[in-house]
């Protein structure tokens, strides 16, 4: 059941975004305590939809009044009485770890271990005494952490990933663009002192190149265009040092999230880690390009029952 305002939220986005805000409403209305991982690349508002959705519903639905965000990074040196801390500070409430990716392999055994319900649900080490909601982010695509062990362990993944969203980027549904610039535009207050730049409303519906930072680029374009009326440059010439400036300076670079177009060699794994690890990133990418294993026989100069045994 999505209530109205929801609907009214979501009333001027796009398919995809919508679709996937659905999903995120259901999931933080839904009583049971299960773990969601939401995808998506930098600045496609994972923790922002998270936020909206929160804000509607924080008076009405228990647990949604308390939400905090910690990145997974800095959780790397946690030992349990630190997870129990952490713990605590979210219990009846939403926990969110963000970059999931980045957490080291030890962490990950000892999350798993603190995050392994008991009879009734919930969450601790000890003792099973927290009453938590935990969602993860990432912006990895959904085959680098599930398909192999080079960021997450399976037993992790499998732990963690009990409903899955993918929030879209711009290069996927860029139809309402201008809507977003004009949320970004407002966040940053500038609609008390200038209207929106029409002339960068043609610009960015006819954009060839992707935003790839989302959100973020258009922020960057915001703060930009209102600095040079700041400056009293005519709008006609802004559009011009807008554009030159931000794929001068400030466009997020086009970033791989699957693991078919990275390997790097870990002094940490050894060799034979180093070497299992290759052969899945070079068993994924004849997958990925050809189709299947043995349609890629020919390029990869082995045979496709070779690699099935990788």
């Amino acid at each position: 059941m999505i209530s109205n305002k929801i609907k009214t939220l979501i009333s001027k986005e796009g398919e995809k975004r919508k679709a996937a805000i659905i999903k995120l409403n259901s999931y933080l209305i839904n009583p049971g305590r299960f773990s969601i991982l939401i995808l998506g690349s930098r600045g496609t508002g994972k923790a922002h939809w998270l936020k909206e959705i929160q804000r509607i519903y924080e008076k009405d639905i228990k647990n949604l009044d308390n939400i905090l965000f910690i990145s997974a990074f800095n959780t790397n040196k946690y030992n349990e009485e630190d997870w129990t801390n952490l713990f605590e500070d979210s219990d009846n409430g939403l926990l969110v770890i963000s970059d999931i990716e980045e957490l080291n392999k030890e962490s990950q055994g000892l999350l798993f271990n603190g995050i392994s319900t008991g009879d009734g649900g919930r969450f601790g080490f000890k003792e099973k005494k927290f009453n938590i909601r935990i969602a993860f982010t990432s912006t990895k695509d959904i085959t680098a952490l599930r398909d192999n062990e080079t960021y997450l362990t399976h037993k992790f993944f499998d732990r963690i990933c009990q409903f899955a969203v993918k929030m879209p980027t711009f290069e996927e549904a860029n139809f309402f663009i201008w809507e977003d610039f004009k949320k970004s535009w407002d966040k940053m207050s500038f609609q008390s002192h200038n209207e929106y730049p029409e002339d960068l409303k043609t610009w960015l519906n006819q954009l060839g190149s992707p935003l790839y930072g989302n959100f973020r680029d258009l922020d960057k374009l915001a703060i930009n265009w209102h600095n040079y009326r700041l400056l009293n440059k005519k709008d006609d010439k802004i559009l011009k040092l807008v554009s030159d400036d931000f794929f001068k300076y400030y466009h997020f670079p086009e970033h791989k999230t699957d693991i078919n177009n990275e390997f790097e060699i870990s002094k940490s794994t050894g060799w034979d880690g180093n070497l299992k690890n290759f052969r899945l990133f070079y068993k994924n990418y004849i997958k990925s390009k050809h189709g299947s294993l043995r349609k890629g026989e020919k390029e990869s100069k082995m045979s496709y029952r070779t690699m099935e045994g990788w």
